[in-house]
């Protein structure tokens, strides 16, 4: 917390009435963009900490009325940092509040900023929902094919010694064992097959939702 207070130091905590910590003010930045010209700007925004960080995720609103509601955000006008697993990898492996606002927010932010200014992302976009879950899934294991991506997560949410003996999901025939068993260990060693068995219900769960006509 003294950390993100000195980096920002007009984001103050605001009084609330929930069990959550808020904290609201400006978030300025200065980012090198991808052409090599750096783009700044401030946001007003309010962050909310639950009690459970860095387990669970804090939800970010920008408050300023720059951001319109068709650009990236989840209901009740949250920010979209990312999927789910993205979030949660992020606070795994570095589980503080600045390191949240910097590699989370700002890059958010800084998107908007730079989508203003030249009409695209700087870094492409994932799509919303299950198909951006599975582009996310698809790039950790380094395949194009969602299908490959969810069979990936499925063996990642089993016990290491079930899932070797199954055949990998990349298409090569071979047990996962003798395959990609390093960097679906690694991921489950970060996420815990608790996580990834959510994850994988929820893919699975829009695989049998009705397709609207």
């Amino acid at each position: 917390m003294q950390q993100l207070l000195v980096r920002h130091p007009t984001l103050r905590i605001v009084p609330d009435s929930s069990d959550e910590l808020v904290l609201a003010g400006e978030i300025a930045f200065a980012v090198l963009g991808p052409n090599n010209q750096t783009i700044q700007d401030c946001y007003s925004v309010e962050i909310r900490v639950p009690q459970r960080f860095p387990f669970d995720t804090p939800a970010v609103r920008e408050t300023g009325g720059r951001i319109a509601e068709s650009f990236h955000k989840l209901k009740g006008d949250f920010l979209c940092l990312g999927t789910p697993t993205e979030l949660r990898l992020l606070l795994v492996q570095f589980p503080s509040l600045l390191d949240f606002v910097e590699r989370a927010v700002v890059p958010y932010l800084f998107g908007h900023t730079y989508y203003l200014s030249f009409g695209v992302m700087p870094l492409g976009e994932r799509p919303h929902g299950v198909a951006g879950l599975l582009e996310h899934f698809a790039s950790l294991f380094e395949t194009r094919s969602h299908g490959s991506a969810r069979e990936f997560v499925r063996l990642a949410a089993l016990r290491r010694r079930r899932a070797n003996k199954i055949p990998c999901a990349c298409g090569s025939e071979r047990r996962l064992g003798r395959c990609h068993n390093k960097s679906v260990n690694s991921l489950r060693a970060l996420l815990g097959r608790s996580w990834l068995a959510s994850q994988l219900s929820v893919i699975r769960a829009a695989d049998k939702a009705p397709v609207d006509s």
